[in-house]
């Protein structure tokens, strides 16, 4: 057995419990859970739908199945960085993680045009 086979449990688990929470949160809001989440409107209607099974089958890939968002170094860099008004740093990721949605979901629209 790999070093990494020990890190499977993990993953399932990790993937199993974001997309129970990704259900939950779609259907208490499915516009405000797609934003949060950085997915597509058909995305969301096909995960608020899925059995527990599904779900556990869906999960139970060796990769993850949830993704960083935040994936420029410069970007993570600034974004961690000491900062003396902690509030003004919680905006600016929120506005990096809305326009990379905005720009995923301009992309996706041009692209089915």
């Amino acid at each position: 057995m790999s070093d990494f086979d020990e890190y499977l449990p993990h993953i399932h688990d990790l993937n199993l419990s974001y997309l129970l929470l990704a259900q939950q949160l779609i259907r208490q809001d499915k516009f405000a859970a797609g934003f949060r989440l950085g997915l597509s409107e058909a995305t969301i209607d096909n995960l608020k739908v899925l059995t527990l099974p599904q779900l556990m089958k869906l999960a139970s890939t060796n990769q993850f199945i949830c993704r960083l968002r935040i994936d420029d170094e410069f970007l993570i860099e600034n974004l961690t960085k000491e900062s003396r008004i902690e509030a003004l740093q919680n905006i600016h990721t929120g506005i990096i993680l809305s326009t990379d949605l905005l720009n995923s979901l301009n992309k996706d629209l041009v692209t089915t045009d």
